[in-house]
């Protein structure tokens, strides 16, 4: 063999071998605590109730606090917050929004199917002193209230009607 081969396959063999190896996993996610997001149980009130009042004040033409269209639905007063769950977010975006001790995962978040096709729902988060009280879903198409990233909206949170819909703006 000639030199050059010799050379030529010591620079090569390095080169190949460090193709062929795989990258490695990373690590698992480590949760200190976990919150599901779910439609069960219903401790506040109906979602379908709440759902209903929500398009109907949607349809009118008079601002409405969100208190008061829980209170139409039959709901308790046994939340401080309301915020939003949708496709993209991540736990730290949902932990900064709900002010939840990072480290905490939430299960059930909806995910983007595919780069054309939106997750087909999402949930409206109510909490009470940061802790997940009741999740409301919604689905794509029939989102009775329209909410801007990182919205936090509580009992006094005055929504508009705008297109059929309410929004914060």
């Amino acid at each position: 063999m000639k030199p050059a081969t010799i050379v030529v396959g010591i620079l090569i063999v390095p080169l190949l071998a460090g193709c062929a190896a795989k990258p490695a996993k990373p690590a698992a996610k480590t949760c200190q605590s976990e919150i599901h997001l779910s439609q069960e149980p219903e401790p506040l009130g109906s979602s379908k109730a709440l759902t209903t009042e929500l398009e109907t004040a949607g349809r009118g033409h008079q601002p409405v606090s969100l208190g008061e269209v829980t209170h139409a639905a039959g709901w308790s007063d046994d939340w401080d917050t309301m915020i939003e769950a949708a496709e993209a977010y991540n736990d730290d975006w949902m932990n900064q929004t709900a002010q939840t001790p990072a480290g905490t995962c939430w299960k059930g978040l909806p995910a983007r199917i595919n780069s054309d096709n939106p997750a087909p729902f999402g949930y409206y988060v109510f909490l009470k002193d940061q802790q997940v009280v009741q999740s409301v879903r919604w689905y794509t198409g029939n989102m009775p209230v329209l909410l801007r990233p990182r919205d936090r909206l509580t009992h006094e949170t005055m929504l508009n009607a705008k297109g059929g819909g309410l929004a914060t703006y």
